[in-house]
């Protein structure tokens, strides 16, 4: 997978090159044009976020600390870690 996103405040703008298509939306509401789904993500403070992908119906989990993020898929039952 790769994106490259911006957020400014709680308005997201990314896009998927592996799609080639692109994501927008508020925190709270984000939306992927490629695959036709929203997910919601929640801040929960110190850089950690709660999620929910409607397109799969699964829960995540987001920790950003400086470049790096790390997520947890509850429904693949798997972390992802990211660097930038």
């Amino acid at each position: 997978m790769s994106i490259t996103a911006n957020v400014s405040g709680q308005n997201v703008n990314a896009y998927d090159y592996t799609t080639g298509s692109s994501i927008s939306g508020s925190l709270s509401n984000i939306h992927h044009y490629g695959e036709s789904s929203s997910i919601s993500l929640n801040a929960s403070g110190n850089g950690s976020y709660n999620g929910h992908d409607y397109g799969t119906g699964s829960a995540f989990t987001v920790r950003v600390n400086g470049g790096n993020v790390d997520i947890y898929d509850y429904g693949e039952g798997s972390n992802f870690s990211y660097s930038g």
